[in-house]
């Protein structure tokens, strides 16, 4: 493994794996295209938020009553809320009639045999929101699933479109994924912002704007890591992820300054469709066209990186570059079948699915928690969305220090322990805020987690199916995420408990799995199935990883004779001009 590594290694040492080329990529589509494209993604939540609404009863002008308060008293039955609370129904009220209107209010007695559903319409808090689709078209008390469906298909198309971009990633390449993908969310949310009042139509468009939501994301990080030293690949991951959550920063503070859905879609929609318009800066992974046996395109995309980085002539061309990973065979790669090809592989491909599903399930559900809270939608989402700044710097630091296996294990159990005070104290009102804290602290667990597993499952797949193991992962995770956003109905039309309730069990399995997983860090990437079907097997349990001395002999016969016969060939090619 480390051989057939170190063979492409010396390939980009030559034309720079850590030069002006990389932060420029990494500038462009690691952090400034992902800031939209995380925007573009997330902005569905706060759309479709649904603000507090009650019974729309006429009738309080012939009073000349002022006070909604005693209003409400007066035409609206009481019970309890998702905290255990008394409060006004907000689905029915009392069958005020014509002959009501005729006698004072003082007089009225109704009885629960005058309880009917809203027969005039709602009113909608409009303390943050003007205009969404909910209070636009009434989807909630008998149309109230709705927007927990439209989430659901939302998480139904991310699954489709990763299960089919994801494969095509290995099989076309990335860079045409990613451009793809920038199409598709665009086209998705605009016409989404045209259709709301056809509820069919707009459910599909919501499927239309998912099917990229992970290939946009996947395509420049394999690229990335791909054409740099390893040693970056965790500040890598971690400039995506500064840009995840600066979008996700922006996002709230869009929604709050429109106040309206449609022009909020449109500000955070239109930016992202721009990175169509600079082809130029993205190339595609030379290393997966070397893995192809596409080598004249793989050293074009070499002379690019060579270009950039200031290096001006290579000293090895085509015919080098193919005589020296002649030797590797082009695999034949069955798509997501080929992940579960031998038992280590398999078992390893499982835990990163557990781990995934639990990411995917705690944090879509967290952020639709966020907006649905008491207090200013936009700042509960801001508090979620900007925890994850520290999170991603400290799950660097822990993946680099104690290594993927143990910051990933850790985050998931604090994370399920969190869960319990949540869960005592979470229907009393007087703990609001404590409840409101433990919650961010929950995501900022799950955001180590994600940062943590994300890294391991690029390090452990070969470079053939490196974006298929990925896309397999996203698939099983949205498959399991489907089922957050009724989690969270369950949270907010019956108990306020039962989504931490489920966030701590599944939590608590996760920790367990990760703990299964081999350490990745400081070890090479594999090149080939073959390697990765062995990945992991001399792994010791109990030990934290460390860092290879480049003074051992194996490591260094190893390096040293890849580095020899890439010079030979080099010397070879230099001699033949």
């Amino acid at each position: 493994m480390d051989a057939d590594d170190a063979a492409f290694d010396g390939i980009l040492e030559k034309v720079g794996n850590d030069g002006r080329f990389q932060r420029r990529f990494n500038l462009i589509f690691n952090m400034g295209a992902i800031i939209f494209a995380s925007m573009s993604y997330m902005s569905i939540i706060l759309a479709l938020n649904k603000p507090p609404h009650n019974c729309h009863v006429p009738g309080m002008d012939r009073f000349n009553i002022s006070d909604a308060e005693l209003w409400k008293n007066l035409t609206l039955p009481r019970e309890e809320d998702n905290k255990g609370v008394l409060s006004y129904s907000k689905c029915q009220m009392y069958n005020v009639t014509e002959a009501h209107l005729q006698t004072h209010y003082s007089q009225w007695n109704f009885q629960e045999s005058d309880i009917i559903n809203c027969a005039y319409g709602y009113e909608y808090d409009r303390t943050y929101y003007d205009r969404t689709p909910i209070t636009e078209h009434d989807w909630i008390c008998d149309k109230g699933f709705r927007e927990t469906n439209i989430f659901v298909y939302n998480r139904f198309g991310e699954l489709v479109g990763t299960f089919i971009f994801g494969q095509l990633g290995d099989t076309l390449g990335r860079r045409p994924v990613f451009f793809f993908s920038v199409l598709i969310i665009t086209a998705g949310r605009l016409i989404s912002m045209f259709t709301a009042s056809i509820y069919v139509v707009f459910c599909m468009a919501a499927v239309l704007g998912s099917l990229t939501s992970n290939s946009i994301f996947q395509a420049p990080l394999i690229i990335a890591m791909e054409i740099s030293k390893s040693e970056r690949r965790g500040y890598i991951s971690m400039m995506q992820c500064i840009g995840w959550t600066t979008g996700l920063c922006i996002l709230p503070m869009v929604f709050w300054a429109t106040r309206d859905w449609f022009w909020a879609l449109m500000f955070t929609t239109i930016p992202i469709s721009l990175f169509i318009f600079i082809p130029q800066y993205l190339i595609e992974s030379p290393r997966w066209l070397a893995t192809r046996g596409h080598y004249k395109r793989s050293m074009g995309e070499l002379r690019k990186i060579a270009t950039v980085n200031g290096i001006r002539e290579l000293p090895f061309d085509e015919r080098s570059l193919e005589k020296l990973l002649s030797h590797r065979k082009v695999e034949s790669v069955y798509g997501m079948a080929s992940l579960f090809s031998g038992w280590r592989m398999a078992k390893n491909t499982l835990l990163c699915v557990m781990c995934w599903m639990v990411v995917s399930l705690t944090y879509f559900t967290v952020m639709l928690l966020s907006s649905r809270m008491d207090g200013n939608p936009f700042l509960n989402f801001l508090w979620q969305s900007a925890i994850e700044l520290p999170a991603y710097k400290i799950g660097q630091y822990l993946s680099d220090r104690l290594g993927r296996r143990v910051s990933n294990s850790l985050a998931f159990l604090v994370a399920t322990v969190i869960c319990i005070p949540i869960y005592m104290i979470a229907r009393q009102s007087e703990y609001e805020a404590i409840t409101v804290t433990l919650t961010v602290a929950i995501k900022f667990c799950i955001s180590i987690n994600f940062f943590a597993v994300n890294l391991q499952s690029i390090e452990i797949y070969p470079t053939c199916l490196r974006n298929t193991g990925l896309a397999f992962a996203a698939i099983m995770s949205n498959l399991v995420g489907i089922l957050g956003p009724y989690v969270v109905y369950l949270g907010t039309e019956y108990d306020v408990r039962y989504p931490f309730l489920v966030i701590g069990g599944t939590s608590a399995v996760a920790a367990v799995c990760a703990s299964l997983l081999p350490e990745t860090l400081h070890q090479s990437l594999p090149e080939t199935i073959e390697q990765a079907q062995q990945f992991g097997k001399n792994h010791s349990f109990w030990s934290l990883p460390k860092k290879p001395k480049t003074s051992a002999p194996s490591d260094a016969d190893c390096e040293m004779s890849e580095r020899k016969r890439l010079n030979g060939i080099c010397d070879e090619n230099s001699e033949r001009r």
